[in-house]
């Protein structure tokens, strides 16, 4: 993990239990304002102290193994739309909630189509 990365966790650490504080140090510190810009998902609670972010995304690899499926049935998902996905370079993730989305989305009780 490079230490921007680490220096913006142990930020968020310390943020979660003062957030007011946080909010008020934003407000003032532009170098505080350009790491929030640079991690939006990043979540900060004061009661469980949960972390969004990174660990949110996951690779085709994670995906074709968690869902059983082909690279082609996961470009078909992507292609039609079904599996909303952020490119960089040359290398696809999505969003685990996402995935999860579309499970609970095509559940059925009773064995066969909805």
């Amino acid at each position: 993990m490079s230490n921007s990365k680490l220096i913006g966790i142990s930020i968020a650490d310390t943020a979660a239990g003062h957030k007011d504080l946080f909010e008020q140090a934003l407000a003032q510190c532009p170098c505080l304002q350009a790491l929030r810009n640079a991690y939006p998902d990043l979540v900060i609670t004061n009661n469980d102290r949960t972390h969004t972010g990174l660990r949110d995304w996951v690779d085709n690899q994670v995906v074709m193994q968690t869902l059983h499926i082909s690279p082609r049935t996961l470009q078909t998902l992507r292609s039609n739309g079904t599996l909303p996905y952020t490119r960089i370079n040359n290398k696809i993730y999505y969003r685990r909630r996402d995935i999860e989305q579309i499970l609970d989305d095509n559940y059925s009780k009773k064995g066969g189509q909805q």
